[in-house]
């Protein structure tokens, strides 16, 4: 007999059928409080995949949008055109966007729209303070998509899943926050280090963050080439490899090889020393870790020795740390 745990399987496997790679950076992600985080979720450097249960919330509040839509249009005065359409970000090489829930025609004028779904409590709050301050993220997804589009405002509409009240709220373009964001999305696309939200271990915020083991803990990032310090970024939404000089098929793109070498700002330890195959780092007990490509041996400063480890390795805790 079917049972639900059945169906949360199905829909995580089909999460992961689907790729759980997601190597892009939208407009959702990059109001963030945490900018570190944003840089490890675009480096795909953590594994994130969602509940079953988690994943029907989700389809719950994308189904909602539907007839939320359904329901300005009525009201006569809106028209939604440009669901789900995607805009890149200037100079962003195919990597960095924004997805609209749709464009609302209003009184001559339009505005990005932007729908969501939420319980009382979140929704009550908003309803209080009004998006900027009770929905940051949000805030900055609807500045984004204005700063993308060139349109001067934006419609807010959540709904309350327990009531099925709704909250709607106009929003003006703010050129400082939307500017500061696109410095960001071009940041992290760059593959510069940035900050965490805080360097207490024990920070809110933190402790419930998946990204915590990678960022704050003992865990190494996933060896793959997003997490590789010879991949960049490449036009099209495409991936290089400055070692092999080449592109990097999609396919090979959550694999990696055995040259790999993490990205150092992405290994939560200090960096003693680097090479062109290699990277020193101090260990917690005082020793030294050197993460090496599997096929070299490097020559590195005086010292200690160190234990070498391939990226592999490192990641599947077969080293000591």
């Amino acid at each position: 007999m079917t049972t639900a745990e059945d169906i949360y399987r199905a829909l995580e496997k089909r999460q992961g059928d689907r790729g759980g790679f997601r190597r892009w950076l939208g407009a959702s992600m990059i109001g963030h409080a945490c900018k570190r985080f944003v840089a490890l979720s675009f480096r795909c450097a953590f594994h994130s995949a969602f509940k079953g249960q988690t994943l029907r919330i989700f389809e719950n509040g994308h189904r909602a949008e539907d007839r939320i839509v359904e329901d300005l249009e009525a009201a006569g005065k809106i028209r939604v055109l440009s669901r789900q359409h995607t805009v890149d970000m200037p100079g962003g090489m195919g990597h960095a966007g924004v997805t609209l829930d749709g464009v609302a025609f209003e009184d001559g004028g339009y505005n990005v729209l932007e729908m969501k779904t939420m319980h009382a409590k979140g929704w009550k709050e908003l309803s209080e303070k009004g998006v900027m301050q009770a929905k940051r993220q949000h805030y900055c997804q609807m500045q984004f998509g204005m700063e993308l589009t060139g349109l001067p405002g934006a419609l807010y509409v959540a709904e309350n899943k327990d009531t099925n009240e709704l909250y709607l709220e106009y929003v003006r373009y703010n050129g400082a926050v939307a500017e500061a964001l696109l410095a960001l999305a071009r940041a992290v696309i760059a593959g510069k280090e940035l900050p965490r939200c805080s360097e207490r271990t024990d920070w809110y915020e933190c402790k419930w963050c998946p990204a915590y083991g990678v960022c704050h803990g003992d865990a190494f990032p996933r060896a793959h080439c997003l997490t590789c310090c010879h991949a960049s970024p490449a036009e099209g939404g495409q991936w290089r490899c400055g070692k092999w000089d080449a592109e990097i098929p999609d396919a090979e793109l959550p694999q990696g090889c055995a040259d790999h070498v993490y990205v150092p700002w992405m290994v939560n330890m200090p960096v003693e020393g680097w090479g062109e195959y290699w990277v020193t780092y101090r260990l917690p007990g005082g020793g030294r870790l050197c993460n090496c490509t599997a096929g070299s041996f490097p020559s590195i400063d005086a010292g200690a020795t160190p234990v070498i480890a391939t990226s592999a390795e490192m990641e599947q805790k077969k080293c000591v740390r």
